[in-house]
């Protein structure tokens, strides 16, 4: 009851415009003032949660992740999808998803990626007669690639607040993302075709590599683009991006480092990346990169102790027993229980941050997960797909606002084009994820016993 209550005053006070870390700061007092918990022990609670080694790979990977999204990297991916998929049906929208999945892959963020992708490719597709609001819900829906294609922060996260390897977790999101990205060309496909396509308005459509600022003909954008980047260069900056996460994740899979040393071997990459091959960041921009994650790993310092001090309160109070007895009574049918899982996440994603998410529910659900023979691991990439359906879903969908405000689109306007990616892509993949654990488990038990 009291936990209830705590639940309730936290939800009220975040709606009301109070920090997240405050109002879990604010739950906890009450719990405590209620006579389930100890004050004195909040601070040696938050020295021991950041007290550790492992903590320190999610602020490098953020700072890491930053400087990948500044370092141009984007427009090599971009002109690469353009090449691989200039045939397919669809158009160059075509070119969204899979830019995503490698963008995510490299960044490990799915904000990153809906304004990196927003201000790279919208401005240049809309010339060519694509329309705007489309091109944003499809980044938009895109976006939360960025938590599935490793090497992903949650991951890291997650595996902070359970006894699941950060390696088995980056590899347990790699088919279900690469899945989900297949449903998107497919939809796509069959949307924009009937709907969208320039030519229904009259316009024609030219490639993306084929567009320049002045708009020239093609003959003469592809000369200039001969004379401004030579094959040679043009396969060195590509080798560059996809080399990244190949020394990453070879690196840890292989026992050659650990999930922190591989953080700031991403950020001496993307450093690298940015100053010296894309030249693209300047020493002063750097600078300035740096700035900014110091403030984002801030902001995140600060609620990874408040929100897990109160997580630490209910495990010691056994609410996640009491809550798997309580969904138990409801049913104790296996797939009523991963439904009930599945809609709790649904909702909660609809308020709560995805990393507030994990550091608060994880603990509460492993019980649940357990009795319905949901291992840790198949557990995660549920909470993953939940997270990033939150993540476009109203009224919280961080992604979606981004790039309704990159692209001048009303958000408004962004609900009817993302709706079918929504129900004919990402929550198929909920399902498929919740109902089929091979999905996620083959290819991490291919390494590791879990």
């Amino acid at each position: 009851m009291i936990f209830g209550i705590a639940a309730v005053l936290i939800l009220l006070m975040i709606f009301s415009g109070v920090a997240v870390p405050l109002a879990f700061l604010g739950g906890s007092f009450f719990v405590a003032y209620m006579g389930l918990g100890s004050t004195g022990t909040f601070a040696t609670n938050a020295f021991y949660i950041l007290n550790s080694i492992s903590m320190l790979a999610i602020p490098l990977f953020i700072v890491g992740g930053s400087l990948i999204e500044r370092s141009g990297i984007a427009n090599v991916l971009i002109r690469v999808a353009d090449k691989m998929l200039h045939n397919v049906k669809g158009g160059l929208t075509a070119t969204i998803p899979v830019v995503s999945c490698f963008f995510g892959a490299l960044c490990g963020s799915a904000l990153a990626t809906a304004n990196t992708l927003s201000t790279a490719m919208v401005p240049e597709l809309e010339k060519k007669g694509y329309d705007k609001a489309y091109l944003a819900a499809l980044i938009a829906a895109s976006s939360p690639f960025g938590f599935m294609i490793p090497p992903n922060v949650n991951a890291i996260i997650f595996a902070s607040v359970s006894s699941a390897s950060v390696g088995a977790l980056f590899m347990a999101t790699i088919v279900p993302g690469l899945i989900w990205a297949g449903l998107y060309l497919i939809i796509n496909r069959i949307i924009y075709i009937k709907y969208y396509h320039p030519e229904y308005a009259g316009k024609t459509v030219a490639s993306f590599s084929a567009c320049t600022e002045d708009n020239e003909p093609k003959e003469e954008s592809e000369k200039n683009a001969r004379e401004t980047i030579s094959r040679n260069r043009f396969f060195l900056e590509l080798v560059v991006a996809v080399l990244m996460p190949v020394i990453v994740l070879g690196g840890i899979y292989g026992g050659i480092f650990t999930a922190t040393e591989a953080g700031a071997i991403t950020c001496l990459y993307g450093a690298i990346m940015g100053v010296v091959v894309y030249k693209k960041l300047s020493l002063v921009q750097l600078m300035g990169v740096f700035s900014k994650g110091v403030k984002d790993v801030s902001a995140l310092v600060i609620m990874f102790p408040m929100t897990l001090i109160f997580s630490r309160l209910m495990t010691l109070n056994h609410i996640p027993e009491l809550v798997a007895e309580l969904m138990l009574g409801i049913t104790n049918n296996r797939i009523g229980l991963i439904l009930l899982i599945d809609l709790l996440l649904f909702f909660i994603g609809f308020f709560l941050d995805g990393n507030v998410i994990i550091l608060t529910l994880v603990p509460l659900l492993t019980p649940i997960a357990t009795a319905c023979g949901i291992d840790t691991i198949q557990l995660a990439v549920i909470v993953f797909v939940s997270i990033g359906i939150g993540s476009i879903t109203p009224p919280m969908a961080t992604c979606l606002m981004a790039c309704s405000r990159v692209c001048d689109v009303p958000i408004h306007k962004l609900i009817k084009p993302i709706l079918p990616f929504l129900l004919f892509g990402a929550l198929p993949i909920l399902l498929l994820v919740s109902f089929v654990p091979v999905v996620s488990t083959w290819l991490p038990g291919l390494f590791y016993s879990f």
